[in-house]
């Protein structure tokens, strides 16, 4: 288990501190940590916040590796689990859990999320918080998240934009599986999206003694606004993607009837022939062409003159095109 405390210091800037600080200090009312916890090991985890005396579920909800994104109160803590995206083209689903306490925030989680690395590493002297709280570090969290969302549905508009541009230059270059692929990533996110905006939405309203996030309402709306932007995104790259879809089987079919239709002609053009060679080739004792001196003369050319006034006729009506 990769257990980090950080210590929310008078000057709004976090600084690295240990486990044992926090146990310490966390219960008198004025100091602030936010505790960082990947690939959590169940019983080092459980012992851990038996000190902090929470409801046997938030236990329970960190630890469990499927589950839905929810907002729920229980005892002394509010605990938040929402989905996230990792990177754009991640088809894994994962979650980060959020046990908001009065003096601390810890976020559990089992892969590496670099959003709440660059977090940790920002706030340590480059950025402060808005205020010496625990819904300050809760807002930045979540806020992160949000602009890491704002990126991958960029770098998604991005990608749809350049296989856009290779179908309209080189039609076979693109496969049905590339724009499925798109497809199933887009839906992907937009499940992700719609999670967090439940979470954030749930956040907004919840009123609850462990967390106050009456000062910093506006902020997480601004963070809801962009979330929701980001969605409306996704949603229109969906439509996109539907159409790039359509127009790929509607030039697959043109390519089917385009090749139908040479079929066509070439049958068009060997009919008459075939009826000709068909003809002559019947065994019958009498038969005058067989033996005149220019029959097979006179049917090469009546078959060649078949074949050039239906080719004419078929280039006449643009049947080449």
């Amino acid at each position: 288990m990769n257990l980090k405390v950080f210590y929310l210091n008078e000057n709004k800037y976090l600084e690295l501190s240990s486990q044992k600080s926090f146990l310490d200090s966390c219960r008198d009312g004025k100091s602030h940590y936010w505790i960082d916890v990947e690939k959590p090991d169940p019983t080092s985890f459980a012992e851990f916040l038996s000190s902090q005396e929470l409801h046997p579920l938030v236990l329970e909800g960190c630890l469990e590796p499927v589950m839905t994104s929810h907002v729920a109160p229980y005892q002394q803590s509010l605990f938040v689990k929402l989905s996230t995206q990792l990177d754009w083209d991640s088809a894994n689903q994962s979650f980060l859990s959020i046990i908001c306490l009065s003096q601390a925030i810890i976020t559990v989680h089992e892969e590496s999320i670099p959003a709440l690395e660059n977090l940790a590493t920002e706030f340590s002297g480059a950025l402060r918080f808005h205020t010496l709280s625990t819904p300050a570090i809760l807002y930045q969290i979540v806020d992160r998240l949000v602009d890491e969302d704002m990126a991958i549905a960029l770098e998604s508009q991005r990608k749809i934009e350049t296989l856009e541009e290779a179908m309209d230059q080189e039609a076979d270059s693109v496969q049905i599986e590339q724009i499925l692929m798109l497809k199933q990533r887009v839906a992907h996110l937009a499940v992700i999206f719609e999670d967090q905006r439940y979470c954030l939405t749930t956040l907004g309203t919840v009123e609850s003694e462990v967390l106050d996030i009456t000062d910093l309402r506006e902020y997480f709306r601004d963070s809801l606004g962009h979330l929701e932007y980001a969605l409306r995104s996704v949603g229109r790259q969906q439509a996109h993607l539907s159409e790039l879809h359509q127009h790929y089987l509607l030039t697959l079919q043109d390519k089917v009837n385009k090749r139908l239709r040479l079929l066509t002609i070439i049958s068009a053009v060997f009919l008459p022939l075939t009826l000709i060679a068909g003809i002559y080739g019947m065994n019958f004792r009498y038969m005058p062409e067989l033996t005149w001196r220019y029959g097979y003369s006179l049917v090469i050319a009546v078959m060649l003159a078949f074949t050039g006034v239906l080719l004419w006729a078929f280039h006449r009506k643009g049947w080449f095109k």
